[in-house]
């Protein structure tokens, strides 16, 4: 059947549809109703191709896996590493952790320490 710019009649409609003697309907590239979950590469490329901050794809990650996007074992955390600069001055002793030198980190920190 194609379009013209002449009308069609009732005839020819009539015919064309004696032609479709059955029903085809469109199932889709999966033909079952399995959900498909993002894995960690699945995630990891949606994230590099989006150019998303860490900020950003941590939320994103969130989110898939708060409504069920994500398969169950996929973890999403990033390692954000601001604390490196300090860990060596805090100890942890009998369950109280201190820091040893106060002013070493007031000056990794660029502040003026006043220790009154």
């Amino acid at each position: 059947m194609t379009l013209s710019d002449s009308e069609s009649s009732d005839e020819d409609v009539d015919q064309a549809n004696n032609n479709m003697d059955c029903d085809i309907t469109f199932s889709g590239a999966c033909s079952s109703n399995e959900l498909h979950l993002l894995t960690k590469g699945n995630l990891n490329n949606i994230v590099r191709d989006s150019n998303l901050p860490k900020k950003q794809a941590e939320l994103l990650g969130s989110r898939l896996k708060g409504w069920n996007l994500l398969r169950q074992d996929i973890k999403v955390c990033f390692n954000h590493g601001r604390h490196e600069e300090f860990k060596d001055f805090f100890f942890l002793k009998d369950g109280v952790m201190f820091c040893n030198d106060v002013c070493s980190v007031m000056e990794v920190l660029d502040v003026e320490y006043n220790p009154d």
